[in-house]
């Protein structure tokens, strides 16, 4: 198995130029390919994963500069692509791409945590810091808060005790930050990444997973009462993109901030309970 993915990797990289030359999969095709991975049709599996390592390129190029070559991020992402073909449900009915960016992403994050750092985090952590620092840029930005006040917040929002959220924080500051800016190399000569032709328009791998996953999501959403639904959607920014705190719901509905935690709390215990939560399994997993 080891010398089989060790093949693979040379291929990879060996044609690592050439992938924007592969065409992209027709929805038809793509469940074809899919269907026949699935039942062990190695040539079918390639074709997959080589029509998508596009996907692959476009995703490790946006974490540069974080302890890790380019070289080593695409064969993380790829890493990832791989799981991705090996987990994919076609009767679920959503697009590959939507199902495997999430394990791309994955994948090259927990090699930039594990790998890129000096102290190695197990991946439970390194889930829990990428969502502690989320919640700090939503609650520092909304409204000027002590350093306690938004640990109140950081806790309340995930579930966490305060001497946690401190702790992964202090941890989260010996690593270079998620949104260091990419550059070229120290020869001043592109490097690998750049080598795949960019493309202006969003990244379609980025807008194919924030549907199907936002559809999920609502969907989800659906099995809460409207009040409650509201409160998450604001909260997490589903409509507007932006975190909004306790304050500004609990303004937006006339009530405490403390109300809108409880509301909160219980909304998502009731989604956790909720038969549907399999929706975001494949997502999460």
């Amino acid at each position: 198995m080891k010398d089989s993915f060790c093949k693979d990797l040379d291929v990879m990289k060996l044609h690592l130029n050439e992938i924007n030359k592969i065409p992209l999969l027709s929805n038809e095709k793509e469940v074809e390919l899919a269907k026949k991975a699935a039942s062990g049709d190695k040539a079918a599996r390639d074709l997959l994963v080589s029509s998508n390592m596009r996907f692959v390129v476009n995703v490790a190029k946006k974490y540069q500069n974080r302890g890790l070559d380019l070289e080593d991020l695409i064969s993380e992402g790829y890493v990832g692509l791989l799981e991705a073909v090996t987990r994919f449900d076609v009767d679920r009915g959503y697009h590959f791409i939507s199902y495997a960016v999430w394990w791309i992403r994955q994948s090259i994050l927990k090699a930039v945590y594990e790998k890129g750092r000096a102290i190695r985090l197990p991946m439970n952590r390194t889930n829990e810091i990428l969502q502690i620092e989320k919640a700090r840029k939503a609650v520092s930005g909304s409204s000027k808060k002590t350093e306690a006040q938004e640990l109140d917040e950081i806790a309340s929002m995930l579930g966490m005790t305060k001497y946690h959220v401190r702790e992964m924080l202090d941890i989260s500051r010996d690593t270079l930050s998620l949104d260091a800016p990419s550059s070229y190399d120290d020869s001043g000569k592109m490097t690998l990444g750049d080598s795949v032709a960019s493309d202006t328009r969003s990244d379609p791998s980025e807008n194919a997973m924030d549907s199907s996953l936002r559809d999920s999501i609502f969907e989800v959403l659906g099995t809460l009462d409207s009040k409650s639904a509201q409160v998450l959607r604001m909260r997490f920014g589903l409509d507007s993109g932006e975190c909004m705190s306790l304050k500004q719901v609990g303004d937006h509905f006339n009530l405490t901030k403390e109300r809108i935690r409880q509301i909160e709390k219980t909304a998502i215990m009731r989604i956790r309970n909720s038969s549907r939560k399999d929706k975001l399994v494949d997502y999460v997993a």
